[in-house]
This record gives C-alpha cells, sequence and structure tokens, in this order.
C-alpha cells in the first residue's frame, strides 16, 4: 500500500509540474480562495487511481468532497493553490489514510524538490529513504518556526495575531510558506521546529499530522489538548519548544 500511494502521489506531483508556470484555468471558491484546472486534474487522477487500487477504501478529496465514515483517502490534490498560481514553486500533493477520522498514514509529495515525505502509525516517518527522527529541540529563541495566516476566517485573524505577536518577540526566526502540508513535511524532516495554524481544513493536515508525530513532534493544538482533523487550530514542535510554546499560548488565551 505505501509503494502505490506513494507512487500516486509522483504522479500527481507530475501533473502539477505539467501546468506549472503555465496559463491556468482560475474560479474562486469560497472567501479569498481559488481552484484551478490543475487542482481538478490531479483530485480526479487520485481519485480514479487510489479507488481503483483500493475499491474497499473510500475517498474525500477537497475539490469534490466525499464519504468520511470508514477506511478513506483524504486527499489535498494541490496544497498552496496560490502560490502555485502565481508561480511560487511551495506547493504539495498531499494523501492520508484516514481510520474512523484519525490520520494512521500519510504521504506528502513537493514534486518541486522531488521529496516524499511519509509516515505511517508504529512504522516510523521517511524522507525518499531517509528515516526521520527528531531531538528533543531546543528553546524557542534557537527554534526556526514556520505559520500560516488564516486569510479565509477573519473572526480568527484577531486572536492569531496575538499568538504571532509573543512568538516573534522570542524565536530565532519564523516563515509563512503558504502551505500548511509543505510545513509539516519540512517540521518532521527537521527544516522547521515547529509549526502552529488557525482554522486548517482536515485536508490540508490529515497527512501531515500523523508524519510529523512519528518523526517525534509533539502535535496538539496550541494550548496542548488533543488533536484531531477538526480542531480549529493545531500546533507541532520538538518537545522542549512545544512545551515552551504551549505555555506562551496558554498565557494570551
Amino acid at each position: 500500500m505505501i509503494k502505490t500511494v506513494i507512487y500516486a502521489s509522483k504522479k500527481a506531483g507530475e501533473i502539477l509540474l505539467k501546468h506549472f508556470g503555465r496559463s491556468l484555468e482560475v474560479e474562486g471558491k469560497g472567501l479569498r480562495d481559488i481552484v484551478t484546472n490543475a487542482d481538478i486534474e490531479s483530485e480526479d487522477f487520485l481519485r480514479d487511481f487510489l479507488s481503483r487500487e483500493f475499491p474497499d477504501i473510500g475517498f474525500y478529496g477537497e475539490e469534490k468532497g466525499g464519504n468520511l465514515e470508514g477506511l478513506v483517502w483524504m486527499v489535498d490534490p494541490l496544497d498552496g493553490t496560490k502560490n502555485f498560481f502565481r508561480g511560487l514553486d511551495v506547493f504539495a500533493v498531499s494523501i492520508a489514510l484516514l481510520d474512523g477520522k484519525k490520520p494512521v498514514f500519510g504521504v506528502v509529495h513537493i514534486p518541486t524538490k522531488n521529496l516524499t515525505v511519509w509516515g505511517a502509525e508504529g512504522m516510523g516517518s521517511y524522507a525518499n529513504d531517509r528515516k526521520l527522527e527528531l531531538d528533543e529541540g531546543d528553546g524557542l529563541e534557537n527554534s526556526f518556526l514556520a505559520t500560516g495566516f488564516p486569510h479565509g476566517n477573519p473572526e480568527l485573524v484577531d486572536p492569531y495575531i496575538e499568538t504571532l505577536r509573543e512568538i516573534l518577540k522570542r524565536a530565532m526566526g519564523v516563515r509563512r510558506m503558504g502551505s500548511a502540508a509543505y510545513d509539516l513535511a519540512m517540521v518532521a524532516c527537521g527544516l522547521f521546529d515547529g509549526f502552529w495554524e488557525f482554522g486548517l481544513k482536515p485536508w490540508d493536515t490529515a497527512a501531515g499530522a500523523i508524519i510529523v508525530k512519528e518523526a517525534g513532534a509533539v502535535l496538539s493544538d496550541i494550548y496542548g489538548g488533543e488533536w484531531d482533523i477538526f480542531s480549529q487550530t493545531i500546533l507541532v514542535a520538538k518537545r522542549k519548544l512545544h512545551a515552551e510554546m504551549v505555555e506562551i499560548f496558554r498565557s494570551i488565551s
């Protein structure tokens, strides 16, 4: 299964690269959001391929929905659509296997890096063939973080800015890449020491969450509570950093 899904993620990545830097068909989708023909083509391929290879597993895609009951593939066919549309090469294909809405296996493929990051419950996480094992980390002043802006959720902007203000005062560096799946994969790979965001959707985080957890990061909401795919906030970080960030976020809640 793992090899088959990795293969599917790479083929979807090839579809995206075929369209990247070229003229795209673009439609509005919700508040300040867009969808392109590349999103649709990638999702259609993944739906057809995974449904054929694993007929007993359901499918839920960002663009066309599906069924969330039982075993389900949760797919974001192009995470970072605005980056993609503008020619910024930070985007990813995200595929998770949910069991009762809980991620148990995930693949994030970053086609512009030729990098596939995956993890499965009890099996650890890998970047291509390299095993990922995160250390305990360091304090916030020595940590390099990623975050995302709640652009589609105006009601979350003010509480998010409060967290950003406190982190910016203390962290070594903070970056906003524009793809949560990319950010989570990069935490697992050790590029970033932690990541937090408000208002993400299940398809944004499902694959990345199991990958970072299996790599050794701590996964929760921003207050240290249990996270699930419907949580309003997410925080993943190396162990020492996670405890410090939770303390900060609790102090401003």
